[in-house]
């Protein structure tokens, strides 16, 4: 894996909001799973003082969608055909563990697994993503339109 690519990978992902909300950090990849560090803050949890279930899902999307742009040195960003989330404890305010395995990547589909766990490192929250590729190229052309 190539600094310079996963660094623009990066780069693209503060683009967007949700990096920022969850102020994501990429720690590395080992044995093909991607690492990140996300904080969900005191305005992601719901009336129990627990994280939202819809914030939890949205930190999923991210860190998958940023695996596979970083897989594909961002030639390509995935668009969500399906989701599919798994709650298994509830999740406090504060550091968590985000990983993604990108399971199959397809000409057109991917489907990745994400996961998070608690600080205490307990599986909390699993994802199977489903994706259509986008060429970034045909993203950064509408940009500048």
């Amino acid at each position: 894996m190539n600094k310079i690519n996963v660094d623009k990978s990066i780069q693209r992902a503060k683009s967007g909001g949700t990096f920022n909300f969850f102020k994501t950090k990429f720690i590395g990849v080992e044995k093909e799973i991607y690492n990140f560090e996300l904080i969900f803050s005191l305005e992601s949890l719901n009336p129990f003082k627990t994280v939202q279930g819809g914030m939890i899902a949205s930190a999923l999307d991210e860190v998958t969608s940023i695996s596979v742009n970083i897989l594909t040195k961002d030639m390509f960003l995935p668009s969500s055909t399906d989701i599919h989330i798994s709650y298994h404890r509830p999740l406090k305010s504060g550091k968590v563990l985000g990983t993604a395995k990108i399971i199959k990547l397809g000409k057109t589909i991917v489907s990745v697994e994400g996961r998070l766990y608690s600080d205490p490192g307990k599986l909390a929250a699993t994802a199977l993503h489903t994706a259509v590729l986008i060429k970034t190229s045909e993203i950064d052309i509408k940009k500048v339109r």
